[in-house]
C-alpha cells in the first residue's frame, strides 16, 4: 500500500472478504481518510457481486446439509459427553478382543484334538502294518525252513519213497510219500477226487508196532502242491494210508482206506 492510495489488489481482496491479518487492519484504517480508495472499494465490491450473479444457482445436495448439521451438533455437544464415549469404545474393543481370543482358543483346542486323533490313528495304522510285516516275515521264515526241509528230505540217502495206490471199490487216485525216519519229516503229494460232503482225507503212518500215527489232513488235489508234515523222530513205518474221515479228521482211523502204500521189505 502506498502513502496516497491503497493497492488495487488489496481492495479487491477486501471486497471479497479474503484480505486478512495486518493488511486488512491497515486498509480499513486508510479507508476512513481516503475517499478515492472508498470509491475504488465500492467498485470492486460491485464487480464481486456481478461475478456471483453470473453463475447459475445450484441447490446443494441433501447430504451436504445433513453433514453440515451433523458437524454443528457435534461441535455443540458438551465436552463431557465426548469424554464418555472413550470408555464405551474401550469396552467394545475389549469385548471384541475377548470374543476373538475365545474363538482362537476354541479353534486351537479343536485343532489340537484333531491332531491328537490323527496321531493316534497313524500310530494304530503303523502298529497294524508292523504286525502284518512281522507276520509276513514269520511266514516267509517258515516257508524258507520248509523249503530247506523238503530239499533235505529229497536229497537225504536214507529217505524212503512210497507210492500209495487206490483200493478196490474206492475212488480213483494215487499219491507219493517221501519219509525220513531220522528227521521225522513226511512229504505228501497226491491226486484224489473231492470228498463227500462233511468228510476229509486223512494221511496215516502205519508203524511196524503200535497204532497208526496221524500225519494230518490232505486236500483232494495236491499233485502240484506238496504237504510237509513233521512226525516224531525214529518211527519205523510199514505202510502209509489215506482214509475218509469225518470233517476235521480223527485221532485214529475210523473210515475206509482209499489209498495204501506198503514199504518194500
Amino acid at each position: 500500500m502506498t502513502d496516497r492510495h491503497a493497492n488495487p489488489d488489496d481492495l479487491e481482496l477486501y471486497a471479497l472478504g479474503a484480505l486478512e491479518g495486518e493488511d486488512r487492519l491497515t486498509l480499513k484504517a486508510h479507508l476512513k481518510t481516503c475517499a478515492e480508495c472508498r470509491r475504488q472499494l465500492a467498485s470492486a465490491a460491485q464487480t464481486a457481486s456481478l461475478v456471483g450473479l453470473a453463475v447459475d444457482p445450484v441447490a446443494p445436495a441433501a447430504s451436504v446439509k445433513q453433514a453440515l448439521m451433523a458437524r454443528v451438533h457435534a461441535e455443540a455437544r458438551p465436552a463431557a459427553t465426548q469424554k464418555t464415549l472413550a470408555p464405551v469404545r474401550k469396552k467394545r474393543w475389549g469385548l471384541r478382543f475377548s470374543l476373538g481370543f475365545a474363538m482362537a482358543t476354541v479353534i486351537l483346542a479343536l485343532a489340537t484334538t484333531w491332531l491328537w486323533k490323527e496321531n493316534q490313528r497313524h500310530r494304530q495304522e503303523a502298529a497294524r502294518l508292523g504286525a502284518q510285516l512281522e507276520a509276513a516275515r514269520a511266514e516267509a521264515a517258515r516257508e524258507g525252513e520248509d523249503l530247506r526241509a523238503v530239499a533235505e528230505v529229497i536229497s537225504a540217502p536214507d529217505t524212503l519213497t512210497v507210492t500209495l495206490q487206490q483200493q478196490a471199490g474206492g475212488p480213483p487216485g494215487q499219491a507219493h510219500v517221501l519219509f525220513n525216519a531220522r528227521t521225522g519229516l513226511v512229504i505228501y503229494a497226491g491226486q484224489m477226487p473231492p470228498t463227500p460232503e462233511g468228510k476229509s482225507y486223512q494221511l496215516w503212518l502205519v508203524p511196524t508196532q503200535g497204532a497208526p500215527v496221524s500225519a494230518g489232513l490232505v486236500e483232494p488235489n495236491q499233485q502240484n502242491g506238496t504237504v510237509l508234515v513233521r512226525l516224531p523222530q525214529g518211527l519205523s513205518p510199514k505202510a502209509f494210508a489215506v482214509t475218509v474221515e469225518p470233517l476235521g479228521g480223527r485221532p485214529q482211523p475210523t473210515g475206509p482206506m482209499v489209498l495204501v502204500g506198503a514199504l518194500s521189505s
